[in-house]
């Protein structure tokens, strides 16, 4: 709901210049009378009645009440506004002297002023609805423009096999692109960056296939967890050495050599 006082010689011509205002019937009205007209003495002390108008607006009053306040503020005090309405969508065309700082470059400023439109009527009004802005047909030219340009961009990029960038556009101007690119075979399109610097990449279809197939190559590896190597069973080397007998000893112990050699003789006829 909003409020809005009007001021007359009376209240009931404050009534009728709030119904012309508002564009409703005066029975329609909810008001309250702040103050009566005061007729003074002699001319002096005279004041006007004074009412305070409770009213609804649609979206499309809000819509205008906001955009004259802010054309007010930058000079334009002959914008005219033709609205129409279709379902839960409302386009205001505006026409008028200074159009052009209301269009600014590439539609920066009436896409700025549009955002805010719609923020400020949402306020007001409860309705889920969404409001355009356009000026001098401004929206379809370039339209246009940006189907073009994705055609052109479109082709080359098949034609280089390459990535091709775009400038950063608003959202509106990206739909534009992605949907007329969508008709074309051998191409596709997405988008990187954020917020102002938001852009499009036109890619041909071989380069996307390309960077998937290295992008699933690329995590394969990233996620993959090395395998253990078996382990080897290490060779054993053996070798024989063949170590000779030595021929059998005995120690014999005698008080002499004499003693000793029979004793000698002996063994060494029991070792052969």
């Amino acid at each position: 709901m909003k409020e809005r006082i009007f001021t007359a010689k009376s209240v009931d011509e404050c009534l009728a210049l709030a119904a012309s205002s508002l564009g409703k019937e005066i029975a329609s009205l909810e008001y309250e009378i702040v103050e009566q007209a005061k007729k003074g003495f002699w001319g002096m002390g005279a004041s006007d009645a004074k009412i305070k108008v409770i009213y609804q607006p649609t979206p499309v009053e809000a819509a205008k009440e906001f955009l004259n306040t802010v054309f007010a503020n930058m000079g334009l005090n002959e914008i005219e506004m033709e609205a129409t309405e279709s379902g839960r969508d409302i386009r205001l065309v505006l026409s008028g002297e200074g159009i052009g700082m209301i269009i600014g470059h590439h539609g920066e400023i009436l896409d700025a002023m549009q955002y805010l439109t719609n923020l400020a009527t949402g306020k007001v009004c409860d309705d889920n609805f969404h409001i355009t802005l356009d000026a001098e047909n401004y929206r379809e030219k370039r339209e246009k423009t940006l189907q073009n340009l994705a055609r052109r961009t479109a082709n080359r990029a098949k034609k280089i096999g390459r990535n091709i960038n775009l400038e950063p556009m608003s959202a509106y101007e990206r739909r534009i692109i992605h949907a007329t690119i969508q008709d074309i075979e051998g191409v596709s399109t997405f988008s990187v960056g954020s917020d102002d610097s938001r852009r499009i990449v036109v890619s041909p279809d071989n380069q996307v296939k390309r960077q998937q197939k290295g992008d699933k190559k690329g995590n394969s590896n990233r996620s993959a967890v090395p395998a253990k190597k078996p382990e080897v069973e290490k060779p054993v080397f053996e070798k024989k050495f063949v170590i000779p007998e030595r021929p059998a000893q005995v120690i014999v112990k005698a008080k002499s050599i004499d003693d000793i050699l029979p004793d000698v003789e002996e063994t060494s006829t029991f070792n052969d």
